[in-house]
This record gives C-alpha cells, sequence and structure tokens, in this order.
C-alpha cells in the first residue's frame, strides 16, 4: 500500500498554467481541474496569423484594456452626450469621421476605376489599345464593387421566417429592438448552427436576424431575450462596422487584398508580376490597418455596450412579464 501511494505521489506534477499538482493520467489526458490546463489537447493545423491580423490582434488587446479601464471608472470613460440623455456610441467620434472619409476615398476609387473605363471605352473608341484597358478597369471596378448581401432561401438545413410566418416572434423582435433603441428585422433565417447574428441584405439594407438553434434551444426564455438584446445593440450603439459605408469598404478592401496577393512564381513574368504589385499591396494593407485602427475601439465600445442593452432588454421583460 505504501509502495502504491508513493507511485501515484511521484506520478504527480506541478501544472503548468496555474501551479497546482495534477496527476498524470497514463493512457489518458493529463489535465488540470483547477484551471482546465491541457483539457482539449488537439494540436490543430492552423497558419500562422498574417501581418493585418496580428496587428488587428495588438489593437484589440490594447484598445480592451483602455474599454476595462473606462468601464471601470464610468466617469473617466463617459462619452460626449451621455449627460444630456443621448444614447451612448451613437456619435462617431473624430476617429469615426475619419474611418467614415477613408470608406468614402475607397469607394471613391471604385467609381473613378468605373467611369474612367468608360470614357476609353466609349471616348477613345478606334484609338488603339486604349479602350481595351477601358474594358480592364470596368473589369475591375466590378470585381472590387461592395457587394450586397443577399436573403437566404429556404433549404433543408435552413428556414426563413417573414412576419406572418411566425407574428408572435416577429412581436417579440419589434419589443426588444424597440427597448434598445433601433427597429427591428424583416426576416429571420433558422439554421443549425450554434450562433446567433443581426446582418443587412440588399440595396436597402434590411435586417435579418440569423438564429441558430443549437443556441437558441439550451437557453432559458431570459437568456433569449437578453440575447436579442445583444444583437439588436449593435445598431443601436453606432457600430460603424455594420453600416453600409465602412462595412462595405472593409470588404472592398479584402478584395483588392486578394486580388493583389503575391503568387507562386516560378517563371521570370511571375516574379514581375508579384514585383509589380508589391506597392500596391503594401498601400491596401496599410489602409487596411488604418481603418481597423479607426473602428476597433468604438467596434469594442459597442461590443460591451450592447452587453450592457441586452441586461436592460432582460430586465424590462422581467418586470412586463411580473404585471
Amino acid at each position: 500500500m505504501t509502495e502504491t501511494a508513493h507511485a501515484v505521489r511521484t506520478a504527480e506534477r506541478d501544472c503548468p498554467e496555474c501551479g497546482k499538482p495534477v496527476a498524470e493520467g497514463g493512457q489518458y489526458v493529463t489535465w488540470c481541474a483547477a484551471c482546465d490546463w491541457n483539457v482539449d489537447p488537439e494540436v490543430r493545423d492552423e497558419e500562422p496569423p498574417g501581418r493585418i491580423e496580428r496587428v488587428r490582434r495588438r489593437l484589440a488587446q490594447r484598445y480592451g484594456e483602455q474599454l476595462l479601464a473606462d468601464l471601470a471608472d464610468p466617469a473617466a470613460g463617459a462619452e460626449p452626450g451621455a449627460a444630456d440623455g443621448a444614447r451612448p456610441g451613437t456619435r462617431l467620434g473624430v476617429a469615426g469621421r475619419f474611418a467614415t472619409a477613408l470608406a468614402v476615398t475607397v469607394h471613391g476609387v471604385t467609381v473613378a476605376l468605373l467611369a474612367g473605363g468608360l470614357w476609353l471605352l466609349v471616348g477613345c473608341w478606334g484609338r488603339g489599345a486604349l479602350p481595351v484597358l477601358g474594358g480592364f478597369l470596368i473589369g475591375l471596378a466590378v470585381v472590387l464593387r461592395p457587394r450586397f448581401r443577399r436573403l437566404p432561401k429556404d433549404e433543408s438545413h435552413r428556414t426563413v421566417l417573414r412576419p406572418a410566418d411566425a407574428p408572435r416572434l416577429f412581436a417579440l423582435l419589434d419589443e426588444v429592438a424597440g427597448t434598445v433603441g433601433t427597429a427591428g428585422v424583416r426576416a429571420v433565417v433558422i439554421d443549425a448552427e450554434f450562433n446567433a447574428s443581426v446582418s443587412t441584405h440588399g440595396i436597402r439594407q434590411h435586417r435579418v436576424l440569423r438564429i441558430g438553434l443549437g443556441l437558441w434551444e439550451v437557453l432559458s426564455p431570459q437568456e433569449r431575450i437578453a440575447l436579442l438584446g445583444h444583437e439588436f445593440g449593435h445598431y443601436a450603439h453606432g457600430d460603424t462596422r455594420h453600416s453600409l459605408l465602412v462595412g462595405g469598404a472593409f470588404q472592398s478592401l479584402g478584395t483588392w487584398r486578394y486580388t493583389l496577393a503575391p503568387a507562386p512564381a516560378h517563371t521570370l513574368v511571375e516574379h514581375f508580376a508579384n514585383l509589380v504589385t508589391a506597392v500596391p499591396r503594401l498601400l491596401v494593407d496599410g489602409l487596411l490597418v488604418l481603418l481597423e485602427h479607426l473602428t476597433l475601439r468604438q467596434s469594442q465600445r459597442a461590443e460591451y455596450l450592447a452587453d450592457s442593452t441586452a441586461a436592460a432588454a432582460q430586465a424590462r421583460r422581467r418586470r412586463s412579464s411580473r404585471r
């Protein structure tokens, strides 16, 4: 018995995360019950983050720490307009205005490509290769144009609901949206994902709520209200990344970056093509980093405020159900 106890003690070691003793699992996975170290030891083949993603993570960490300090000291983190009753997060601020101007510039380049291509194609017809260049510019503008999301169609794994299909559900959505100070949705997409989100579709930017049954079914009624309040809160608190202008600029820049990405070079021509696209590629990377920097803090703040809105919607629903 003593030898067995000694063997167990010698099989123990300290957790590298929290320092608590953990027993060797033998043929099973060794993990720490105190901090969950090594609970999921699977090694995933994930690609290392690129330059843009590394910058995004650093900015997110820095801004997250600043927001934590603001929320811990509401007086220090108060936004302009909070004292006069305005909803926090609805004003753009200096960074938001710069982000809007940058987004307009990005879309302006696409419009300029289209206009220049049409001028070369129509105005310079018959003048050598100029019309061909015009056709190329038009095609480039079409590729780089901002794209509007489409409302998904009913499929075997997905159902699209309209107000006439589920009037009680849409009445609840309108109530929650009104509580947080924004508009409701035109459609609800039900699928099997463990997620929920609100997005827009079409030129008129109608809102659609996506509900994953995997998430919806595990939530209590009050937790569902909080979830809806959080999703609608993104629009109530002025998250510019959900806007048509700035969100479309992110999409266009992403398309530019994909188009200019270097290809594996095996010939002299391919090396030359990568060299020619290097400068515009670096310019696009810089624009993406700048737009990320200008919008990240407001986006993170809107995320926190969406949580606050969710709690308010939950509390209001609870009070109304008691009446």
